[in-house]
This record gives structure tokens, sequence and C-alpha cells, in this order.
């Protein structure tokens, strides 16, 4: 099937990244393993950076976005050694939560401050929760593939490392 040969050409792929085949590092996010996947995080991002889009702005956000896949992609090789192929934007989708959620936080009263520190918890308890092998019944993922918890850390991580505009203020 000529789209499966298309999801395999730009999927993170260890052996032929490291071969040289280094637009993997962006099209990896960009490629997912069935419709459903790629609409759960498709539309986990679009909700999320709309969010945080007014804090960013669209050049910062799309540089932003540019710098962070080949920044996971890159994650994944030196901290997932036995991740061999990865396909997915969760990591990005998890990065941009992460800034919605920080661009909510200073305008946020106290019953939706206690939602997002709720979200703060859960979230380290869901990465932890795939670490150890559960994954969400719906990400319609096949059987033989494992949820990438490392790239949804290194998404958190890096969120929390983007400096918003002052009027935005963590």
């Amino acid at each position: 099937m000529a789209s499966t040969a298309v999801a395999e050409l730009l999927e993170f792929d260890r052996h032929a990244i490291l071969a040289g085949e280094i637009w993997r590092l962006w099209t990896a996010h960009l490629v997912h393993y069935s419709a459903q996947h790629a609409l759960i995080d498709g539309a986990t991002a679009l909700v999320a950076g709309a969010i945080a889009l007014p804090a960013l702005g669209w050049r910062r956000l799309c540089l932003t976005l540019a710098l962070a896949m080949p920044l996971i992609s890159t994650g994944l090789l030196l901290l997932a050694p036995d991740c061999l192929v990865y396909r997915g934007a969760s990591g990005i989708a998890v990065l941009l939560v992460v800034l919605a959620a920080r661009v909510l936080w200073p305008r946020a009263g106290t019953m939706a401050r206690s939602t997002l520190l709720l979200l703060a918890v859960a979230l380290p308890g869901k990465i932890a929760a795939e670490a150890l092998g559960y994954a969400a019944p719906w990400s319609d993922l096949p059987a033989d593939v494992r949820v990438v918890w490392q790239a949804h850390l290194l998404g958190a991580i890096l969120a929390l490392m983007i400096k918003l505009s002052p009027s935005h203020k963590v």
C-alpha cells in the first residue's frame, strides 16, 4: 500500500536516522499508525496550540514546533535506545498542552487553577503509567506498538523551558 510506504519513509527509524536520513527527525511527528491516532494527536495539538498562540504569536509558535520536532526525536535517539520506530505527534501535543496550561495559569480563577494543578499532577502519572506499559485504549495503536512515553516527557520538559511573553508570566 502506497500510504504505508510513505509512512515508513517518514517515520522515526533509528537505523535510518543514524545512517543520515535526518528528515525523519521532523517527519516522524507527521505520520501516524491510524486515522484515529492522527485525530487524537491532531485535535489535542490544535486546541492546545490555539490556547498557546496568543502568548507566542504565529512566528514563535511555528519556530517552537520546528525546533521541538528534532529535539524530541534526538532525545529519543539518546534516551530510548530500544525505540527503533516512532510515529505520531503526541510529544508535540504534550508540549502544546503544557504551554496552554502555562498561558492559562496567570488569568485563571481558583477553580480553574485547581483543575490545572490536577492536570499537572495527572501528566507525570500518565507518563509513569506509559513507562510501565499501560496505554490508553482509545489510542488505536497496533498491538505490537508501545507508547513512546519518552516523547511525552521530552515534550513536557521543552514546554517548561520556553519563555512566554511578559504579559503571560508564570
